[in-house]
């Protein structure tokens, strides 16, 4: 299972007959503390050539394994190529036979076989060799990005991303900024009185409803395997749906975050936060980042990427951010939870 939070992935393109070439390359990428991922990992019923792009697609390095048996096989240049296509860096490693043709401009790292294979080969794949290769693409302003005109386009584009990364038998924590999160949107059949409470007179289609609620189901998911971290505003008023309403959803993300474990919660409260825009982080899977919202219209204009340095980059600013915040919040991070609930009971009460 791919589920080590925030490692580099590296995805090794190889000929099954340099396969034990492959394992001690593995090992040594893990003892470095990165993440190697091979089509040893693939799920049964899904295509092969279908779970090739989605690896190839998360992951932060490509690294092709250059022997006399790959170099002939065209496919590991059709993959370099979509790797290029998507502007993800590449690291080639040539045992016996140097890269040409499309990679014949990359500097490939040399492996050394021998009695000391481990120790002369180690440091050439530090974790040093791999965030420098990191960093700079993210100065690359090429990354694929994918961008959802409106709400229902964004909300089918996020289940659809949250559940490519479930593909790869992978979940991520959950980092969400803007309004309450996903987490108020009601988890139970659009035909509950709660979908009621939640709009009043208001209540849009049964297709809207639906895709916000594998929103909340998909995302969910995600958090209850590896946590959430959350900016939120419960002071919004949502003017247009009345309190009964408003009072719905503080309800909703009440009974979420006191069904989840202490340790997997992290709430940060700013009720001077600006709601124009909202962020979507899975694990370092996959981002979502909103440019506009207006009131009973949703985010609009979202950017969607599986651009793993561009997705570090903003992983990185929000932490800081949410950090920060917790450090001026009563209780630290450590009781987060717990102060955010007090401060929406207390909202939720005064309606």
């Amino acid at each position: 299972m791919l589920n080590a939070e925030n490692k580099y992935r590296v995805f090794i393109s190889y000929s099954h007959q340099d396969a034990e070439l492959v394992d001690r390359i593995s090992s040594i990428l893990e003892e470095n503390g990165l993440q190697p991922m091979l089509d040893k990992g693939f799920s049964s019923g899904h295509g092969f050539t279908n779970q090739i792009k989605n690896f190839i697609a998360h992951s932060h390095v490509f690294m092709p394994v250059i022997t006399k048996e790959s170099s002939s096989r065209g496919w590991v240049h059709q993959e370099i190529g979509f790797f290029g296509a998507l502007n993800i860096p590449v690291l080639p490693i040539s045992n016996g036979q140097m890269p040409g043709q499309m990679i014949q401009e990359l500097q490939a790292v040399r492996w050394e076989e021998g009695k000391y294979w481990r120790r002369k080969n180690k440091p050439k794949l530090s974790m040093k060799v791999f965030d420098s290769l990191v960093r700079r693409a993210q100065l690359d302003p090429q990354a694929l990005f994918e961008c959802a005109q409106y709400q229902e386009e964004r909300t089918a584009m996020m289940v659809a991303y949250a559940k490519k990364v479930m593909d790869l038998d992978a979940f991520g924590h959950v980092r969400q900024k803007g309004a309450l999160s996903s987490f108020h949107i009601p988890d139970k059949p659009i035909t509950h009185p709660d979908w009621e409470a939640r709009y009043g007179s208001h209540k849009p289609g049964d297709y809207r409803c639906r895709l916000q609620r594998d929103e909340r189901l998909a995302l969910e998911e995600h958090a209850r395997q590896w946590g959430c971290s959350l900016i939120i505003d419960p002071s919004l008023t949502f003017r247009k749906y009345g309190e009964a309403a408003r009072k719905a959803r503080l309800r909703e993300l009440l009974a979420f975050l006191e069904s989840m474990p202490d340790h997997l919660v992290r709430v940060a409260v700013n009720e001077k936060m600006s709601t124009s825009s909202s962020i979507t982080i899975v694990g370092n899977w996959f981002l979502a980042e909103s440019m506009s919202a207006a009131m009973g219209k949703g985010y609009q204009q979202t950017i969607f990427t599986r651009h793993a340095p561009s997705i570090q980059a903003k992983l990185e600013l929000f932490d800081r951010e949410m950090n920060e915040l917790l450090k001026t919040q009563k209780g630290g991070a450590a009781n987060s939870k717990r102060y955010a609930i007090e401060v929406i009971t207390r909202i939720w009460k005064s309606i």
